[in-house]
């Protein structure tokens, strides 16, 4: 049978799922906590953090349909990775002053990247049986990785007494999740022989 641990393929998927989930729960934990720091109070973190949760359901809608109707996703792995670069980019320079702004743009970027790591685990297999080992592996690699966000992250800002080197490393994740989904986009499947085009 194939071991997809030996599959690159595979493994980009893997950490492609596993760094958009990161991302995801250092948002959870710590974006709230970002706005009321500089200075907002919390009931308005509190709406602003609900309005970026709300916009995951575009890109979580949108993508995946745009994924499917492309044979390639390199593109949409970029732009969607260059969303949530740039709410986090926002969050460096003017947290309080653009949040909405910056909450939509992490929103749509954070809905837009699971929709297609799911949506890639299909895409980047031949058939079921090898999609839901897939979806196995990169779940559950993925979410081990992921459960590490949030506590470094908090580790670094306790260490530091602020936020520019967390979200500095927010925006390392964002580009190596560029630099994955530019990997996990090409029109590959998983188990063909070296892994050529379909």
């Amino acid at each position: 049978p194939l071991r997809l641990a030996r599959s690159a393929l595979a493994w980009q998927v893997t950490l492609f799922m596993g760094l958009q989930s990161m991302l995801a729960y250092v948002a959870i934990a710590w974006m709230p906590t970002i706005f009321t720091d500089h200075g907002m109070s919390k009931g308005t973190a509190g709406l602003v953090f609900a309005f970026s949760t709300l916009t995951q359901m575009a890109g979580s809608f949108v993508v995946p349909l745009l994924a499917g109707r492309m044979r390639r996703q390199r593109l949409l792995a970029v732009v969607v990775s260059l969303l949530l670069a740039s709410g986090t980019v926002g969050l460096l320079l003017a947290p309080v002053a653009g949040a909405w702004l910056w909450a939509a743009l992490i929103g749509v970027g954070q809905g837009g990247t699971v929709g297609l790591a799911l949506t890639m685990m299909v895409l980047r297999t031949s058939d079921a049986h090898t999609a839901a080992r897939l979806s196995g592996m990169a779940q559950t690699w993925g979410y081990l990785l992921a459960a590490a966000g949030p506590l470094t992250l908090g580790a670094v800002h306790q260490a530091t007494g602020d936020w520019n080197l967390p979200i500095v490393l927010m925006l390392a994740v964002c580009g190596a999740l560029a630099l994955l989904g530019l990997g996990a986009g090409r029109d590959r499947r998983i188990g063909t022989p070296t892994e050529q085009p379909a």
